[in-house]
């Protein structure tokens, strides 16, 4: 009996700390599982009512309305944008952990709700409502299981001494444009009070001390990347491609965070205070635990594996492509044949070449002043990189990626579209390329230099023919004579410019060059009036996209009155558009699918994982708007296009602005007809409402804007004027002849 105790207590010790493994080779983005909390399909007013009808003893009556109000919808803004995940790997890890510290006080562990937030800040913060987030970059930084488990009984002892609260005054004095700092932000006594309640909770659940340093260790240098390796200064070299390593830095870049940094305008302590505090606390207690890992090493390395993929994910969304290039070449020390991470290099490669093209790569890569650590190789060489270097070495490493798989539908796609970008740029032209590699250029030349009257081989030197050859010969590149090693990026491609389905598909991509040249010259040479009925003609069938069906995302809706956003009328009248799109596309003849706040309880976690990845995309595209960048989620979003049967994503936003200035008994009256009876409504209030409508069209399966439409009346956003606004958009669309 005994011993089948032993044998079913084992088994569920087995079951409580076993986890999925997980593929990185394959790897996917972190999505949402299991059921649907209510925390996500709760609207934000009904939990307002709820906090206002339970109070806070706290606040005075004044106050409150303004502190749940301010709380409840900005928790809300980061529960529904697309960057907060439940149920996944991480968020299960952190939950056993909460379990762990709190397991003997089973009240306050229910009060408590955890959710993953997706975003390369580190950082962990509670809310006065009971949810704890944890940053994806924080765990990708930790190196124990304890260090995140000090953090987090750190936030909720927050949680428990009701600092939300007590810092509410001190907050707003002190606000901060972050939604995540801005949540998070204490006065440095409540800091110091959650550092030592956590420490005691820490401590009662039995782990090392020493973590707790180690802890504080990791959040001074939590805004280096995840790990410190050198990159070598032949990173990039090949047989094919040769890159002079003056290209890279010939110091080290000095890290400069230091523990005793001036805190003066901090909401945090500085580190060295924080930990002579800690060591305070840490002396009255005894029998410290010594595990660091209580749901074992190897689990641990996984959960931070998983952080440490995302935030590779979140450099190529937020355009922080020399990040994101620092850390693949990290993270393919230990999975080489992820082709996860092939993926993700290509679109950076890719998207920085777009970048680049526009002369816009330093937004995405770090300025000199800025260079801290071994991830300065990186950006420093990016930088040194002249336009033509870059797009030659951008379509020379996806060419390699496209070579390791040449099946991956994905990886093709970046190829194809890369060549066509390069082929739109004036900067790449293949005629100005070598059919040598940098080395066989290198020995010709010296040989040339050493014996000039050996004979060269004869498609590198024409002797022979007329002047204009001759002159022709002085540019070629191939002619031995010519050879310059600062231009090395010229001898970087000659396998590629050899290449069939390169040459077909450049050959694609001159055709249609050509063919809008002709077009171009067919329109110079009509005349004005011509002209005039070709361009009607033309905006006619533009604003003709034969789109019949849309994916809806939940409606964007700021509804303002004196330059202050009214968050309750905001979210009401986000109801009523919605509820106006669908009925206006009924009567157009359109199929809508919403994916809303309104869909998600019955929708579930399919419906909340499809809105997080598709505003995934619009923040990606709105980095910079004008650039045709590739989507990061292409897999995920071919996916949502299967299920609904459609590519065409239609995204809103409603800005609606009511400053009415009355003068009192200035009511010079404005007659609306109205059936059956007149009403006069003073005309400072007619003019007081000012709205706008903006609608933008994405194609899923082009990774493209298809339309974008604004609409301005100065008219209250009735429900029967948005409505009419969205019927005629649908009309133009090309979706009715009603």
């Amino acid at each position: 009996m005994k011993n089948q105790l032993n044998t079913l207590l084992s088994l569920l010790f087995f079951a409580g700390t076993s986890f999925a493994q997980v593929d990185f080779d394959q790897y996917s983005t972190l999505v949402a599982k299991g059921k649907i909390p209510e925390d996500f399909t709760k609207l934000t007013y009904n939990k307002l009512k709820d906090d206002l009808k339970e109070g806070r003893s706290e606040l005075r009556k004044s106050q409150e309305k303004v502190f749940f109000e301010g709380t409840n919808y900005a928790i809300d803004e980061i529960l529904h944008s697309g960057l907060v995940v439940y149920g996944d790997e991480i968020t299960n890890y952190i939950t056993e952990i909460a379990d762990k510290l709190l397991k003997n006080d089973y009240k306050l562990r229910t009060k408590l709700r955890f959710y993953t937030l997706k975003s390369n800040s580190s950082s962990a913060f509670s809310t006065d409502q009971g949810i704890v987030f944890v940053t994806t970059g924080l765990i990708a930084q930790l190196s124990s299981e304890a260090q995140l488990a000090f953090v987090l009984a750190h936030e909720i002892s927050h949680y428990t001494e009701k600092h939300v609260v007590a810092s509410y005054e001190w907050r707003v004095k002190n606000s901060n444009d972050s939604r995540i700092e801005r949540l998070s932000q204490y006065s440095k006594d409540k800091e110091f009070d959650a550092d030592a309640l956590g420490i005691k909770m820490y401590h009662e659940a039995g782990y090392s001390d020493e973590e707790i340093f180690t802890a504080f260790d990791v959040l001074m240098y939590s805004y280096l990347p995840f790990d410190e390796i050198e990159l070598p200064k032949t990173y990039y070299n090949s047989k094919q491609f040769f890159i002079p390593t003056s290209l890279f830095p010939d110091k080290k870049f000095e890290i400069r965070a230091i523990e005793d940094y001036d805190d003066e305008n901090s909401s945090h302590p500085n580190i060295k205070k924080r930990k002579e505090n800690a060591e305070e606390v840490v002396r009255k207690y005894s029998n410290w635990g010594k595990q660091k890992q209580f749901l074992g090493d190897t689990r641990f390395k996984t959960i931070r594996n998983i952080a440490r993929f995302e935030t590779v994910r979140s450099d190529v969304i937020d355009a922080n492509f020399g990040d994101a290039l620092y850390s693949i070449f990290i993270l393919e020390k230990e999975f080489p044949k992820s082709i996860y991470l092939s993926r993700m290099k290509a679109q950076t490669w890719m998207n920085l070449m777009l970048y680049k093209a526009e002369n816009m790569s330093s937004k995405t890569i770090d300025k000199s002043n800025e260079l801290e650590g071994e991830s300065a190789a990186m950006h420093f060489f990016l930088r040194k990189l002249n336009k033509e270097a870059l797009l030659t070495l951008s379509l020379r490493e996806v060419y390699n990626i496209k070579k390791k798989y040449p099946n991956d539908e994905e990886i093709n796609t970046i190829y194809n579209k890369l060549v066509k970008d390069l082929y739109n740029t004036n900067k790449f032209k293949i005629e100005n390329y070598s059919k040598k590699t940098f080395s066989e250029a290198a020995e010709d030349f010296i040989l040339a230099k050493s014996e000039p009257n050996k004979e060269v081989p004869a498609e590198t030197e024409t002797k022979k023919g007329s002047k204009y050859d001759r002159i022709k010969n002085k540019k070629n590149l191939d002619n031995a004579e010519n050879f310059d090693s600062t231009k090395f990026y010229l001898y970087g491609i000659s396998d590629i410019i050899s290449d069939s389905n390169f040459l077909s598909l450049n050959d694609k991509y001159k055709a249609i060059a050509s063919e809008k040249e002709k077009e171009k010259a067919r329109y110079d040479a009509l005349s004005k009036k011509e002209k005039k009925a070709f361009d009607k003609q033309k905006e006619a069938e533009d604003n003709y996209h034969g789109i019949s069906e849309y994916i809806v995302v939940e409606p964007m809706v700021q509804s303002y009155k004196k330059g202050r956003v009214n968050n309750v009328k905001s979210e009401k009248l986000e109801a009523r558009f919605s509820e106006a799109i669908e009925y206006s596309a009924e009567k157009a003849g359109v199929t809508v699918h919403a994916i809303d706040s309104r869909t998600l309880e019955k929708k579930g976690t399919q419906g909340f994982n499809e809105r997080s990845i598709l505003i995934s995309l619009l923040n990606q595209l709105s980095q910079e708007n004008k650039l045709d960048v590739f989507p990061v989620d292409y897999q995920l979003l071919k996916t949502i296009q299967e299920n609904y049967g459609t590519s065409k994503v239609l995204f809103s936003l409603v800005q609606h602005e009511y400053d009415a200035e009355i003068e009192a008994g200035a009511i010079v009256g404005s007659v609306i007809l109205i059936p059956i009876l007149f009403v006069y409504i003073p005309v400072g209030i007619l003019s007081g409402n000012n709205t706008e409508l903006s609608i933008l069209v994405l194609d899923l399966e082009k990774g493209t804007v298809d339309t974008g439409v604004n609409y301005y009346f100065k008219d209250a956003p009735k429900k029967i004027q948005l409505g009419a606004h969205m019927y005629d958009i649908f009309r133009k669309m090309g979706t009715s002849s009603k």
